[in-house]
């Protein structure tokens, strides 16, 4: 799973930092959890800025994940959709 999160000056300010931060912490902590998936990858990546607030205001933080764009993203909703992923590869459909 890749995240790239926008650090540019508005997304920092309205919570990017926590966002890196909670995701470097599950990326060092998640394969060590019971069941989660050996297989799942994290790659984090820092991105200077995105763009978006240029769009549309009150967007920030922007982060993307796999693709998928969040805007006005908090800590919360990146790491839960970071974890249902990591768990998910293992449950049976």
């Amino acid at each position: 799973m890749k995240v790239v999160v926008c650090v540019g000056s508005n997304c920092t300010m309205m919570g990017a930092d926590s966002i890196i931060a909670s995701l470097e912490n599950l990326k060092d902590t998640l394969l060590q959890k019971e069941g989660a998936n050996p297989a799942f990858t994290l790659e984090i990546e820092m991105a200077r800025c995105l763009g978006e607030c240029k769009k549309k205001n009150a967007v920030s933080p922007v982060v993307i994940v796999d693709g998928e764009m969040y805007r006005n993203a908090s800590r919360e909703q990146i790491m839960s959709v970071v974890l249902d992923a990591a768990y998910e590869y293992i449950l049976p459909k």
